[in-house]
C-alpha cells in the first residue's frame, strides 16, 4: 500500500470507529483495560506512559485510573507546539520534560491500525514518532486497538517507530521485532 493511501485508510478506520455504539466502545474498553492491568501486574510495571483517549478509542480514562490505583506512576502526553510530546503525571499539569517517557516500563500508544511487523498507523501528526525514540530499549510499546484494526501490512515511512505489542478486547499480542526475512521459522 503506497504512502499516499495512508489518509484514505485513516478516514476509513475513523469512519468505522464513529459507527460503533456506546455499548460496543465500553465493552471493548473494559476488555482492553483488563488485559493491560493484568500485564502491568504480571510484568511489575511501576511507571506507564499512556494517553487520554478520544471518544471512540479502545483506551480509556478508567484504564489510566486503574493503573494509577495499582500503584503505578501514570504519565500522559502534552502536545508541544512543534508536535513533540512532553509528559505529565496523570491528574497533574506540571510538565516533566520530553525525556520523561524514558522512565516508563511500558508505553501505551494510540493507533488506528497495526500490522504484523509492528507498523502503527496513527492519526498523522507524527507526535509519537518523535517521542518513541526516547523509550528505553526493551520497553514494550503497546497499541490499543479493536480486533479488525490488526492488518497484515500497512504503509510505512522511514521515521515510523514500530510497536512491539498490541492489545485488543481479545487479548495481548506480542510482535517479534526481528525483520521477517531474518526470523528462524
Amino acid at each position: 500500500m503506497p504512502p499516499a493511501d495512508k489518509q484514505d485508510l485513516r478516514d476509513e478506520l475513523l469512519q468505522e470507529r464513529r459507527a460503533r455504539t456506546s455499548a460496543q466502545i465500553e465493552g471493548a474498553r473494559g476488555a482492553v483495560r483488563a488485559h493491560v492491568v493484568a500485564a502491568a501486574a504480571r510484568f511489575g510495571w511501576t511507571c506507564v506512559a499512556g494517553y487520554v483517549p478520544l471518544r471512540s478509542e479502545p483506551g480509556s480514562v478508567e484504564l489510566l485510573e486503574a493503573l494509577a490505583a495499582s500503584g503505578a506512576t501514570v504519565l500522559v502526553p502534552i502536545t508541544l507546539p512543534d508536535r513533540d510530546l512532553d509528559w505529565t503525571r496523570w491528574g497533574q499539569t506540571d510538565p516533566l520534560g520530553v525525556d520523561a517517557v524514558g522512565r516508563a516500563d511500558a508505553v501505551l500508544v494510540p493507533a488506528l491500525a497495526v500490522a504484523a511487523d509492528g507498523t502503527r498507523l496513527g492519526r498523522g501528526g507524527g507526535s509519537y514518532d518523535r517521542a518513541l525514540p526516547r523509550v528505553r530499549p526493551g520497553v514494550p510499546i503497546v497499541a490499543l486497538l479493536y480486533p479488525e484494526e490488526v492488518r497484515v501490512e500497512l504503509p510505512r515511512e522511514t521515521w515510523d517507530v514500530p510497536v512491539t505489542a498490541y492489545v485488543t478486547p481479545d487479548g495481548w499480542t506480542s510482535i517479534d521485532p526481528t525483520p521477517i526475512g531474518l526470523r528462524n521459522t
